[in-house]
């Protein structure tokens, strides 16, 4: 029976080790909010040249009211360092989905040819909107041991009035097939904290689960809500 027992683990254990370096690297997903990211905010990772992504999520608002959420998106490489996409979803407080997609686009300004980089992006998310644009420029650096921290300034524009805003974020990767993120927002009327995982079962599909506003901040983006999705490069 030890035996078997003995067996057994060596056999989990030779799978789990040979999941871990199956994927060398992972292609970028995107955030919840649609551009290349972490659970919420935007890195400063870009879609390589000719190569697209989609992705959505779906859950539930906690708390009283339990209403649907959902987002979706499509993120293109168009040329060599700028990534443009779409996005949709149902706004905060309500279950119905919003009128059309707006756009999303950034502009990688550094190359990161060296092992270990350090990216610089700038951006715009929800383009055309009238009240959920918003502005950012990110730095995402790699580490040796494995972490990529994100930090940088994101201001949005609500009831016309400008909001400047710190976003960090720093993603784990606990096997080359399980990545831990988490991202915080933080401004003059804004605080949110949100968190997730990414399972890769290829290098170009991996499923997310995300929870935002864990805080339950009334003074946040989004409302407290547990969502599962998934990410998929070059599909067809």
């Amino acid at each position: 029976m030890r035996r078997k027992l003995i067996l057994a683990s060596l056999l989990v254990c030779s799978f789990f080790v040979g999941s871990v370096w199956a994927f060398p690297q992972v292609f970028p997903a995107p955030a919840l909010n649609g551009p290349t990211g972490l659970t919420r905010i935007p890195d400063a990772n870009v879609i390589p040249y000719k190569n697209f992504n989609i992705g959505a999520s779906y859950g539930k608002a906690l708390g009283g009211s339990e209403e649907a959420t959902m987002f979706y998106n499509m993120n293109l490489g168009t040329f060599h360092g700028v990534e443009v996409g779409i996005v949709g979803g149902t706004p905060k407080g309500s279950s119905d989905f919003r009128e059309g997609v707006f756009v999303n686009m950034k502009l990688s300004l550094s190359t990161g040819d060296e092992p270990y980089p350090l990216l610089l992006a700038m951006g715009v998310e929800n383009l055309f909107s009238k009240s959920q644009t918003d502005v950012y420029m990110v730095a995402s650096k790699y580490f040796k041991q494995g972490p990529k921290l994100t930090f940088g300034f994101m201001a949005d524009f609500p009831e016309s009035h400008f909001r400047p805003l710190g976003i960090t974020g720093v993603e784990l990767p606990m096997a080359e097939t399980l990545i831990l993120n988490a991202d915080l927002m933080a401004g003059e009327t804004l605080f949110q904290v949100n968190g997730g995982a990414r399972f890769y079962f290829s290098p170009i599909f991996c499923v997310n689960l995300s929870g935002l506003n864990l805080t339950d901040n009334p003074q946040a983006k989004d409302s407290r809500s547990a969502l599962i999705g998934f990410s998929w490069a070059n599909p067809f």
